[in-house]
């Protein structure tokens, strides 16, 4: 039990490091537009997701329906996304990226994926397929785990 707990902390402390690895890049790119991270979670939910309205921003980033309207507020100062009437509803507002989101979100995932690229050329190719098949099966194991709690997304 002592080794599977070590083993468990070694792979907390690990993949801590690895989620950290492009935030330099990342948080320069913020910081240069003002933004702080929950604006970017905004922008990259509207990226995946496509137009939402804010109760279901606020649902898929599990946050409070006030808290979206503060985030989007200041998106929309910013020109980087956008306030629509919903054409089924009139009553419900939609939020979407602008042409200026899309270019940053675009910009951001461009950059921080160049510099992945190059941390990943300096592996040897068969640590890397190890590497792949270890994230996938994290991966997979998060989505089992998730399908049956209710973990916040």
């Amino acid at each position: 039990m002592i080794l599977q707990n070590e083993l468990r902390q070694r792979a907390l402390v690990a993949y801590g490091k690895v989620v950290r690895i492009v935030d330099p890049i990342r948080f320069q790119l913020w910081a240069d537009r003002g933004l702080t991270m929950p604006q970017v979670r905004v922008l990259f939910e509207l990226v995946e997701a496509g137009e939402r309205s804010a109760g279901e921003l606020a649902e898929a980033l599990s946050v409070a329906p006030p808290t979206i309207t503060g985030l989007t507020d200041r998106l929309v100062k910013l020109a980087l996304i956008q306030r629509r009437e919903d054409a089924r509803d009139r009553r419900v507002v939609q939020l979407a990226l602008t042409d200026e989101g899309r270019a940053l979100t675009a910009e951001i995932a461009e950059q921080a994926g160049a510099y992945l690229r190059e941390v990943f050329d300096a592996l040897p190719a068969g640590r890397l397929d190890d590497i792949c098949s270890a994230l996938e099966e994290l991966a997979a194991a998060n989505d089992k785990l998730r399908s049956r709690t209710a973990v916040p997304s």
